[in-house]
């Protein structure tokens, strides 16, 4: 059974996946979801590291069919290699967790300054 997590973990198989959909094949969760039978939810947590990629199954496999036929192998070099884009989602992803309760509320306190500026 693979973990489920309220919170994302963004890991680099996630991260990999996401890119070859996005970026390199220009597909859409749906897309993937029906080309492989997976649930467009189970696609996108699995990215967004809401749920592990399970091991024990042929997730992985069917994935990468999608993707160009790629093989395990060669996932696990990009992987490896794989290098963050430390655009804002994920530099905030990763410091989160590490601020204090009293740091937290200042940014709660300050996205919702701006959120309240961006409405017209």
């Amino acid at each position: 059974m693979s973990r489920r997590s309220k919170e994302p973990l963004l890991t680099k198989e996630g991260q990999v996946l996401k890119n070859l959909r996005e970026k390199k094949h220009k597909l859409t969760l749906r897309q993937v979801s029906e080309k492989t039978g997976l649930s467009d939810t189970m696609i996108s947590f699995i990215e967004n590291g809401r749920a592990e990629l399970p091991k024990s199954n042929d997730t992985l496999d069917k994935l990468l069919k999608t993707y160009g036929g790629i093989s395990k192998k060669y996932f696990y070099e990009l992987v490896r290699d794989f290098k963050e884009d430390e655009d804002d989602l994920h530099y905030l992803g990763k410091v989160l967790s590490n601020l204090s309760v009293e740091d937290l509320h200042f940014v709660r306190q300050i996205v919702d300054i701006r959120l309240k500026g961006t409405k017209k």
